[in-house]
């Protein structure tokens, strides 16, 4: 008998451990998903989220103008919006349980679990959000950060002004670039109080560094604590690597072209297939060469290095003047309409010099 209350303790223990692990779990399941939903874990490769699969811990996120994602776990559930960025990391212990979510744009919709202390942190690049547990949106654009509360109570500071306010059901908050704090409520706004002044933890898209940092402040994840600050995830995502790809349409120009010259062709600024950004083929107009007209090589129509509609002329003609090697619309260097002469094959000309 004495054994048997022995054993009770133990196995008692044992069910709570394994109870307290199935609460605290961290991963995060993918509960709805469309098109133009993607994960990344290196910040480079981008895999397509799918309903029914799991979300790496500190994996970011990033939705298309029509993508939308519901993730769950247990009762919690977060709802990304479309045009959004963000990331979720999670730091587990045996009975305890943090999870910061960094939002770099867009709109991410929490239903957080309710607990006896924070356990959620919501970084943003104007404002910080500490949560115990509450159903609330947090909306991140190029200019500023709000966070509206639909249920429970939600602490919400700027950064670098040092301001903070407690926000509940039908209460909003914003913070803009310049760490401004407004209020806003159906029945009442929320009061604002001082606190102390902090840096950002994750920059805004398009930006090196986040808010306060050149000016030797803690750190918001210095509060919240979780691993982000030291597996880099914090450092958010850069613009052009956020899942869409790269910015041009064609292999190196920075227009539709592939070429280099400023025309329709090839090697062009335009829509060639070099490395350009027109539409020449190595020249600036619509030829294949390298000049500034339509011609290849040429800067006219021609096929050669001229500026007319001839070959390696500037003009129509082949020698000093229409014919070839000239100035005119031909294929030579003349400014006649003889060839190679004025007026004539190699002769004086009555209308143009061998310049």
């Amino acid at each position: 008998m004495p054994n048997f209350f022995r054993v009770i303790p133990a196995v008692a223990l044992m069910v709570l451990c394994f109870s307290a692990a199935s609460s605290f779990a961290s991963e995060w399941h993918v509960s709805k998903a469309t098109q133009q939903v993607l994960f990344t874990l290196d910040k480079k490769t981008w895999v397509p989220v799918v309903g029914g699969t799991t979300i790496p811990n500190t994996a970011w996120i990033s939705t298309g103008p029509r993508g939308r994602v519901l993730l769950e776990r247990g009762v919690e559930r977060v709802a990304f919006g479309p045009k959004t960025l963000a990331a979720i990391i999670t730091k587990k212990g045996i009975f305890s349980r943090k999870t910061e979510v960094i939002q770099q744009k867009g709109e991410i919709a929490l239903n957080i679990e309710k607990r006896s202390r924070p356990h959620t942190y919501v970084h943003t690049p104007f404002l910080a959000a500490v949560v115990k547990g509450t159903t609330f949106t947090v909306t991140v654009t190029a200019n500023n950060a709000s966070v509206s509360v639909d249920e429970g109570l939600v602490q919400v500071s700027s950064f670098t002004s040092g301001r903070s306010a407690n926000v509940g059901p039908g209460q909003q908050v914003t913070v803009d670039q310049a760490q401004n704090m407004s209020v806003a409520g159906v029945a009442e706004a929320p009061s604002v109080f001082s606190v102390e002044p902090m840096q950002a933890s994750v920059p805004a898209v398009g930006h090196q560094a986040p808010v306060g940092a050149a000016l030797g402040l803690g750190s918001f994840s210095d509060q919240s604590s979780t691993s982000s600050t030291n597996n880099g995830t914090a450092a958010g995502v850069s613009s052009d690597s956020s899942g869409s790809g790269s910015n041009g349409r064609d292999d190196s120009g920075n227009g539709q072209g592939n070429g280099g010259g400023n025309g329709t062709g090839n090697n062009g600024k335009g829509q060639g297939n070099g490395g350009g950004n027109g539409t020449g083929n190595n020249g600036n107009g619509q030829g294949n060469g390298g000049g500034n007209g339509t011609g290849n090589n040429g800067n006219g129509q021609g096929n050669g290095g001229g500026n007319g509609t001839g070959n390696n002329g500037n003009g129509q003609g082949s020698g000093g003047g229409t014919g070839n090697s000239g100035n005119g619309q031909g294929n030579g260097g003349g400014n006649g309409p003889g060839n190679n002469g004025n007026d004539g094959n190699k002769g004086d000309g009555d209308e143009g010099d061998d310049d």
